[in-house]
């Protein structure tokens, strides 16, 4: 390798030219030049041993500019120093475009927050550090420290900490408004996670590209919708050749930008290092020597980092060719947000994709918001739904991947690379990934944004989904083709859940891209986000229909896996555990949220604000228990204060009114979402009733009504139970039945909804006899519909306060003949319904009849011994 040559021979007039450096903003998961985004593609610098007495931990400012000139030539766009540079040192950066982040360092690792003078030494050094070159547009930003030792983390406890750290970023940007703020973090304690920081980075030296693949998903899901940088990676050359440095960080570039990081600082520029008075001479991490002769590893990266303006596909090519992908945008009535939609998904970095647009019969201006976008494929129905919509758009994609966002959502830039990237990087058939709410544009809006229930995912690991938003997923055409596409019952939400179970129970594997970000806008009103709460606890009911084992008695959905929201419901109730290692010396001490509070569902649940108020008016005539729904209103209102405190909200709209709005947005959302789920069961899917009274015409043996619960079908040729569900699944299609299938989680084989009032249950199985002889049970349960369960509870409420309050007018022993009305109209109602569902029963067990003659088997009379279910 040459040596660099001379100064004005690196430094041209071209390169000190540019004064116009506009300072970095955060958005999402990125940063952004203006409206440009930009990666971090950076160096450690120094620190050096000082070129004059007491002068800057800096080299003299021609070898600076020759070191810069080099890095330029790099595609190096900022550096990180561990000392506040002088003036001089930013101006020079300015004139190179390069950015500047400052580490202020902490010279005391004791028990410093015992210690008032201390703590009040510590943010005065901040404060000086970001006055000292406030405003400059090299300043990048600052890391408020730089790895607090674990053991001390662990002294204090994380949220202390965490406190003191956010208290550091406040005194940065009251000093220098633009500045960055950040705190460099390491695997010892990757759990601290400073809420105020604007992203989060951390020192990682991982050499196995595996290993540093899983980390950086789990490190993505701990960032959040804030960017990820590595703030410091490298490899020794003393203890390993130049060759296998060369190797490692080209390896180490590729995976941390393929994994959707916001960018990283290489360990370190330059083998020389001055640290505690001394010259480090036995470790050399520059990719630079000392004597700034270019190592190998400069080389191999210069292809990588040179030019970033590039699209991602062109700087890091994958080993196969990306293949063509169709986007799919279903819209009905959307052009409020149609126009920022497609321009985005026009400037998408792909080589290889088309947009299909599928007009659901809008009514709006779509169409001629859509005459300015020829080069989109533009389908226009009549309303038939998202799922048709969904299914059209599938119909016409050409591609071997069909993505879907929707037309109240914008595109990053880089969404299709990350997602496909995602999707081929193992067997996949299909991903997600994060939707993001853009800046708001009043305080209501900034509000309705960060309330609970938008869209989210749910992760089963740090890269495996349980389910993906239909805001932003990708599947490969070939899985969506085999499971039959979007069911069309699903007119306005619940298709992405729907689809994501089915490919799920077929053994199939969701990826997620935690860097495939798409904006999406929230409702703009309150009105409009309540009514979209409602179509979604309509959409969770129709799924409960097909897919009862995803969900518990109340109708709230189980998830195996965790919901990644901006805020959680239970703040009050789950702290996340974190694994310290034995005495706290974990090299990889992990945090690990806990699953979702049921209590705190409970607390937030239409079924207590029921109970509530059921005691409530049973306080009336009873004075001792006026204080109870008093309480249970106050914890109530615990979990929605939790949700107000945790949430974030736009700095600039974060007001009490906003969080006043935000709270009771946290408690009505839980209410008016189980409200719409309620109604839709109680409208929603039971057998037609024409189709209960019309009785089977085909050939069977007479059912007795005490019979009906437990039947019995022999064969002589060794058919089993699973011929009679066969015939029996066909039977309830052809008559028109409304019925669900077992999935593999329920103890039952066809669940059917009968009526407002019942459902019924058929559970079977086979007895094997000797010869090749089988005996079939099936049993036929009565089950309880959620519409019984309300007007049973509502019918024993009314009847309770009856004759309590008749109680409270006549005396002690109030009026018998009130009581004695009450009772007999309750029994008569409770006999009229109980009958009712025996006819269903009767009814269910004629069919199966009919099915078992028309399977081969032959029904026998009452066999002893069937087992109740």
């Amino acid at each position: 390798m040459e040596k660099l040559p001379a100064v004005h021979d690196v430094v041209s007039a071209a390169s000190v030219a540019a004064t116009d450096l506009p300072r970095l903003q955060v958005r999402a998961k990125f940063f952004f030049e203006g409206e440009a985004k930009f990666y971090l593609q950076g160096v450690t610098y120094g620190p050096f041993r000082p070129a004059t007495k007491d002068g800057p931990n800096l080299p003299a400012p021609e070898r600076v500019s020759q070191d810069f000139g080099l890095m330029r030539e790099l595609g190096v766009n900022v550096l990180r120093v561990y000392h506040t540079p002088p003036r001089w040192f930013l101006d020079l950066a300015q004139s190179y475009r390069l950015r500047v982040m400052v580490t202020i360092p902490w010279h005391k690792r004791v028990l410093f927050l015992d210690d008032r003078e201390a703590v009040e030494t510590i943010r005065e050094n901040v404060a000086i550090a970001a006055q000292a070159n406030a405003g400059h547009p090299a300043m990048l930003g600052f890391f408020i420290d730089n790895e607090i030792p674990p053991d001390l983390v662990r002294w204090y406890g994380a949220r202390r900490m965490e406190e003191f750290l956010n208290s550091l970023v406040r005194i940065v940007k009251k000093n220098d408004p633009a500045a960055l703020a950040a705190y460099a973090n390491f695997p010892p304690t990757e759990y601290l996670l400073p809420s105020e920081v604007d992203f989060y980075s951390y020192n990682v030296y991982l050499h196995r590209r595996k290993d540093l693949v899983n980390y950086l998903g789990r490190l993505q899901n701990l960032a959040g919708d804030k960017p990820l940088i590595l703030s410091e990676f490298g490899m020794d050359t003393i203890r390993h050749p130049e060759e296998e440095q060369a190797q490692l960080l080209t390896e180490h570039v590729t995976t941390v930008f393929e994994s959707g990081l916001a960018g990283t600082f290489i360990f370190s520029w330059t083998d020389e290092w001055f640290t505690d008075g001394v010259d480090v001479t036995d470790w050399a991490f520059g990719i630079v020597t000392t004597e700034r002769r270019t190592k190998k590893s400069y080389e191999a990266l210069q292809s990588l980092l040179k030019n970033p303006e590039r699209p991602l596909y062109q700087r890091f090519k994958p080993a196969t060719e990306l293949p063509m992908v169709s986007i799919v945008v279903c819209s009905y009535n959307g052009a409020r947000t149609l126009r920022d939609c497609m321009l985005s998904l026009q400037g998408l970095h792909y080589p290889n994709y088309e947009v299909v647009f599928v007009d659901d019969g809008s009514k709006d201006n779509t169409q001629e918001i859509m005459k300015d976008f020829p080069n989109v494929r533009n389908i226009v129905q009549i309303n038939k739904g998202l799922s048709v919509a969904r299914n059209v758009g599938i119909a016409a994609a050409k591609g071997e991947v069909v993505a879907f966002t929707d037309s109240d959502c914008m595109a990053d830039r880089d969404w299709l690379y990350f997602l496909v990237h995602t999707l081929l990087s193992s067997d996949f058939a299909a991903v997600g990934g994060p939707n993001i709410s853009p800046p708001a544009t009043d305080w209501i809006q900034a509000t309705v944004g960060a309330a609970p229930g938008s869209p989210s995912h749910v992760l089963l690991t740090d890269t495996i989904a349980e389910h993906v938003p239909g805001c932003n997923m990708a599947y490969h055409k070939w899985a969506l083709e085999e499971i039959g596409g979007f069911d069309p019952e699903y007119r306005k939400a619940g298709d992405d859940v729907d689809v994501c179970w089915r490919l799920m129970q077929r053994g199939y594997v969701i990826g997620f891209s935690p860097a495939a970000v798409v904006w999406h806008y929230r409702r703009f009103e309150v009105r409009t986000y309540f009514s979209q709460q409602l179509g979604y606890g309509e959409a969770e009911a129709m799924l409960r229909y097909k897919h009862l084992q995803y969900f518990g008695p109340t109708g709230s959905a189980i998830w195996h896996g965790n919901v990644y929201t901006q805020a959680r419901m239970d703040s009050f109730f789950s702290r996340p555990i974190i694994y310290h290692g034995i005495f706290g010396t974990g090299l990889f001490q992990c945090i690990y949220p806990k699953r979702y509070s049921p209590f705190a569902g409970l607390l937030s649940s239409l079924e207590w604000l029921a109970v509530t108020l059921f005691i409530f008016f049973l306080s009336i005539p009873l004075a001792w228990l006026r204080l109870l729904p008093l309480i249970m209103f106050g914890l109530t209102l615990l979990v929605g204060l939790g949700y107000m405190a945790q949430a974030r909200i736009e700095a600039k709209f974060d007001t009490i009114p906003a969080r006043l709005l935000l709270l009771y947005l946290a408690i009505m959302q839980p209410w008016r979402r189980a409200w719409a789920r309620y109604f839709t069961w109680l409208r929603g899917k039971r057998t037609p009733r024409t189709v209960i009274a019309t009785k089977e015409q085909a050939p069977h043996l007479s059912v007795s009504w005490s019979r009906a619960g437990h039947l019995a079908f022999w064969s002589e040729t060794g058919l089993e139970r699973s011929h009679l569900l066969a015939k029996t699944e066909q039977l309830l299609e052809e008559e028109g039945w409304k019925f669900s299938l077992d999935t593999g989680w329920t103890n039952w084989d066809l669940h059917i909804f009968a009526s407002r009032w019942w459902n019924l249950r058929l559970r079977s199985m086979t007895e094997i006899y000797p010869h090749g002889k089988r005996l079939t049970r099936v049993g036929n349960f009565m089950n309880v519909s959620t519409f019984s369960s309300l007007a049973g509870g509502l019918l024993l409420t009314f009847s309770l306060v009856t004759m309590l309050t008749q109680q409270q007018v006549k005396g002690k022993a109030g009026d018998p003949i009130i009581s004695l009305i009450v009772l007999g109209v309750v029994s008569l109602l409770a006999s009229v319904w109980f009958i009712h569902g025996l006819r269903l029963r009767h009814r269910l067990a004629e069919l199966v009849e009919v099915a078992a003659i028309r399977a081969g088997l032959q029904p026998l009379g009452q066999v002893k011994g069937a087992s109740k279910g």
